[in-house]
């Protein structure tokens, strides 16, 4: 039986970690994807960081989004959910959203923490899948 390990988790997504660029209507849309291994301090074991850059009415928007990454054994029935909720509970890891705000004058700035209702879509894929490629 193949183990299932943190360290090789983390190996496999940092195959994933780098930056592209593509052109979507008068703006460049910049997409990082980044993996950080969290899990000797923190649940998940790791998130997979997706950041994305425009540029609209002349301000820069960012939207960043952590994706948890559990690597457990016994799949998500075997304590991956229970990770999850900790990360949620936590919450450590804000997703940021930008907001933009057309006014009558003049330019400003706030960061607002709220609360935001998420469906988390959780995917089990075997360990093999990280060996074959």
């Amino acid at each position: 039986m193949v183990e299932v390990s943190e360290k090789e988790v983390y190996k496999n997504l940092l195959k994933y970690k780098g930056k592209g660029k593509v052109n979507v209507g008068e703006t460049e849309v910049g997409v990082a994807l980044n993996p950080v291994d969290i899990h000797e301090v923190d649940s998940p074991d790791c998130l997979l960081w997706v950041e994305i850059f425009l540029r609209v009415f002349s301000q820069d928007l960012k939207l960043r989004i952590p994706i948890p990454v559990e690597a457990e054994k016994g799949g998500i029935y075997g304590g991956a959910l229970e990770d999850l909720k900790k990360f949620v509970e936590r919450g450590r890891y804000p997703i940021e959203v930008p907001m933009l705000v057309i006014a009558e004058a003049g330019y400003d700035s706030k960061e607002q923490p709220e609360t935001f209702p998420v469906r988390f879509a959780v995917s089990q894929v075997p360990i093999r899948l990280l060996k074959s490629k």
